[in-house]
């Protein structure tokens, strides 16, 4: 259980990606709270001032840039320690990346996410918080 106390919002518009992503989470010990848009994502991230948000970027109504622009906002606004952001696109080109980093996430997955990748980036990027 490598993710055991990590709670983790999840925001994926693809139902079925989403919820294979939140079940391979949660069989690691993660508390995973799962939006289907931005809005919600923001929502339960605020809420819940999340260790971890996972995030697609292409979503319906708002896309995920402008979901790490809130909460990174809010963050601030709050001296909360940011949580570990990951971008997860279908977007393959460089330039992607590099935005996807500049606009406030720290780490960048192509989709299909690797399960075992993902839950390992994660575990690495809380232990490294941990440590600062």
């Amino acid at each position: 259980m490598r993710l055991e106390q990590v709670t983790i919002v999840l925001v994926e518009d693809d139902p079925a990606s989403r919820q294979s992503l939140a079940m391979v989470l949660e069989s690691e010990g993660a508390r995973v709270v799962a939006a289907a848009d931005a809005e919600a994502g923001i929502e339960a991230a605020l809420d819940l001032a999340p260790d971890v948000v996972i995030c697609d970027i292409d979503l319906p109504a708002m896309d995920g840039f402008y979901l790490i622009q809130r909460l990174r906002d809010d963050e601030i606004r709050n001296d909360r320690v940011p949580a570990v952001a990951v971008a997860i696109t279908g977007h393959a080109d460089e330039a992607f990346r590099l935005r996807s980093i500049g606009e406030g996430f720290h780490h960048f997955m192509r989709k299909p996410a690797d399960p075992e990748r993902l839950v390992s980036l994660i575990t690495d990027a809380i232990d490294a918080r941990a440590l600062v």
